[in-house]
């Protein structure tokens, strides 16, 4: 669940019988009035874990997160098509990146800085509107800006702050590709185990062979729209879209998130190259209980090292969320519909061990400026009964009256919390 960026990094305090023994950092006033003043900023960007898309990158994202459409993989299938080709998914823009060669001047570069440097980050939520596919070949070029932040009382974290970033990713034809609002909630670890009650008395989740079973008749009957066209006219409000199944989450599926998706933060390198980064953002990194220096990533995989977060195990990124609200509805809408918005938000922790089904279903449609869409409700929920991701989301679908999908989009107006340089 957590997003870590070069700025967004916690730094080593001391934690029971480990961890550096540095002072605890918590949000102050002097973080908060500081915070007002890089609100519009641009923001510094480095390059993806991918610099273009490819055939084995676009595979190797859908993979790491259990997406076997061939849309994405297939270049035989694929150039059936409406596309003509394998296209990325749609949340592969994450890993995707150019940055822009530019001088900043000492003030650019002091606006730039993470005002709540050693703060932890936990990814809470995206509103991203997609305008164009991703095909092999494209390269993607983001430019980003400081959102607002807003402080919030929180029953986990005590005084936290959303933090909201904003984006826009270009492609190399100087088309708009995507455009994207997403914020984090930042906060304090705790000084011991046990002072954040919320999540203290979950226990790891156990199965029976007869629930594991039950999963697997679930992963049997996930069925992949493709070829076949979903047109407009067809759907019906209220109709629920067929589940999507992941887990019971291990370790391997973290490696394999991260070994496709990409890692989340620079620390993220191994021997000495984690060393010479240590040097330059020890704060990127925590003490585990062999007193060996780890990253904050550990915290996806490191029971101990999440524990300093407040949580009882380790814990599933946020963006394995988002996938299972997209993969649901690509599943549903077929090759010739488009995800044209998601709105979602990330509410509670989900650890290793939990299962997960993404769901939906059809709230409305409706022809406006042209365009065939239709409104769902998504949301993530897990074994314990728990919607630990809610969302909204508009698609575009074929329609025998008006037509086939055309874009980009017609959007009226900019996502909510966006922010205009």
């Amino acid at each position: 669940m957590t997003q870590q960026t070069e700025s967004h990094i916690v730094e080593d305090q001391g934690y029971g019988s480990y961890g550096s023994g540095e002072e605890e950092r918590t949000i102050t006033d002097e973080m908060m009035e500081l915070a007002q003043t890089r609100v519009g900023a641009d923001q510094r960007v480095r390059n993806g874990w991918n610099t273009e898309a490819t055939r084995d990158s676009i595979r190797h994202f859908a993979e790491c997160l259990g997406i076997d459409d061939p849309l994405y993989s297939d270049p035989d299938y694929a150039s059936k098509t409406r596309w003509g080709g394998i296209i990325a998914p749609p949340h592969f823009h994450r890993t995707l990146g150019v940055a822009v060669q530019k001088e900043w001047t000492p003030e650019e570069r002091e606006r730039a800085r993470d005002p709540m440097s050693g703060i932890h980050a936990w990814h809470a939520g995206e509103h991203i509107q997609w305008l164009g596919p991703v095909y092999v070949g494209d390269v993607l070029t983001p430019r980003r800006y400081q959102g607002d932040y807003v402080e919030k009382r929180s029953e986990f974290a005590g005084r936290t702050v959303l933090d909201y970033g904003c984006s826009e990713h270009w492609n190399q034809r100087g088309e708009l590709a995507i455009r994207a609002t997403g914020y984090s909630v930042r906060g304090g670890r705790q000084k011991e185990w046990g002072e954040r009650k919320k999540y203290a008395d979950i226990e790891p989740q156990t199965y029976t062979p007869e629930e594991i079973a039950e999963i697997e008749a679930d992963y049997e009957r996930m069925e992949i729209r493709g070829a076949n066209p979903r047109y407009w006219e067809d759907v019906e409000v209220g109709e629920e879209l067929t589940p999507t199944v992941y887990g019971p989450l291990t370790v391997s599926d973290m490696l394999s998130f991260a070994s496709g998706h990409g890692v989340l933060m620079r620390g993220s390198l191994a021997h000495r190259l984690a060393y010479e980064q240590r040097k330059k953002l020890p704060r990127a990194y925590m003490v585990n209980r062999a007193g060996i220096p780890d990253i904050i990533e550990a915290v996806h995989w490191d029971d101990g090292l999440s524990q300093r977060t407040g949580n009882p195990l380790a814990y599933d990124y946020g963006p394995q969320r988002l996938s299972a609200m997209i993969h649901v509805m690509t599943n549903w809408m077929g090759d010739d519909g488009w995800l044209r918005m998601l709105d979602m938000q990330i509410r509670r922790f989900v650890y290793i061990g939990d299962t997960e089904w993404g769901k939906g279903r059809v709230t409305g449609k409706e022809i406006r400026n042209g365009e065939a869409i239709v409104q769902l409700e998504v949301w993530v929920e897990d074994q314990r009964g728990r919607i630990t991701a809610p969302g909204n989301a508009e698609v575009m679908l074929p329609s025998r009256e008006f037509g086939p999908v055309e874009l980009p989009p017609k959007f009226e107006s900019p996502p909510p919390g966006w922010y205009v340089k």
